[in-house]
């Protein structure tokens, strides 16, 4: 009983107002609808084996669809997404890229729901140092 005078009851009422307050915060966060939004996001290739570069048509950047809270989603903007597709085991020739949306790196509070494309062909080859004219 102590414990209890001690330290519930005294200033009981801002105690009381400080919950009600906190109560009507997590009430109109948790009120807000949750929305989808596309976004364009470039994709970056990352740890290039140095004597490889890549050749031919390839997509510069992939849509992302992205699920949050409506007030967190107006916000966000294209830029804070990343892409990144690791290259470092990849060999000469052509390939299967496969991208997930656990690759995309969002922002806390959006969740990636869905890539598009999922997948593309990418085309490595030897790389070709331009030999610099003499004289």
């Amino acid at each position: 009983m102590r414990f209890l005078r001690k330290y519930v009851f005294p200033n009981a009422p801002l105690k009381l107002l400080a919950l009600a307050i906190s109560f009507l915060l997590w009430a109109t966060y948790t009120s807000e609808p949750y929305a989808e939004v596309g976004y364009q996001v470039p994709l970056e290739f990352t740890s290039m084996p140095r004597q490889l570069e890549i050749t031919g048509d390839l997509p510069l950047s992939i849509r992302v669809r992205v699920r949050g809270r409506s007030g967190l989603l107006r916000r966000i903007v294209a830029a804070d997404f990343s892409v990144r597709v690791d290259m470092k085991d990849e060999k000469q020739g052509t390939s299967q890229i496969q991208i997930t949306p656990d690759m995309v790196g969002a922002p806390y509070g959006a969740t990636v729901v869905q890539v598009s494309p999922s997948q593309f062909q990418v085309t490595l080859v030897p790389r070709h140092l331009l030999a610099s004219p003499a004289g």
